[in-house]
């Protein structure tokens, strides 16, 4: 049995090694639990497509991204933030949200979130828990 062409086409969680994916009301929480294979493996376009697909709903008001093992990524940790400059500003004005939260250990949640470029509201914390309740109170 073939599936229509939209959903054939769709990005499933399923199909991503390192991200894991749940909603909380009108909050999506992405964790991408091994950011360094993440980031290595090419992976990370389909995780943006999921993001793009997901975000993208009218129902989404916010979104969490939790990054974890960010620092094994060690000389390459400027590609990924010229990445995230270029990529994941444009996925966050393109979704049409509301706020924007990135959740990390140490200053890496601050960083990224310097280093989104968007009218999007965005937030650093230390917890995933946090970032939901301050996206939900948009």
């Amino acid at each position: 049995m073939s599936c229509p062409v939209v959903q054939c086409d769709m990005v499933s969680i399923d199909d991503l090694s390192h991200v894991e994916y749940e909603r909380s009301g009108s909050v999506g929480v992405w964790r991408i639990t091994d950011f360094a294979a993440y980031f290595d493996s090419g992976e990370i376009e389909h995780g943006q497509d999921h993001y793009r697909e997901e975000a993208g709903k009218d129902s989404m008001d916010g979104t969490v991204i939790v990054i974890e093992n960010a620092e094994s990524l060690g000389s390459a940790i400027q590609d990924s933030l010229d990445h995230i400059n270029e990529e994941w500003s444009k996925l966050a004005d393109d979704v049409n949200i509301d706020r924007l939260a990135y959740v990390a250990e140490g200053m890496m949640s601050t960083t990224v979130k310097m280093k989104t470029e968007t009218d999007v509201e965005t937030e650093s914390f230390d917890s995933a828990e946090e970032a939901v309740e301050w996206c939900q109170r948009a």
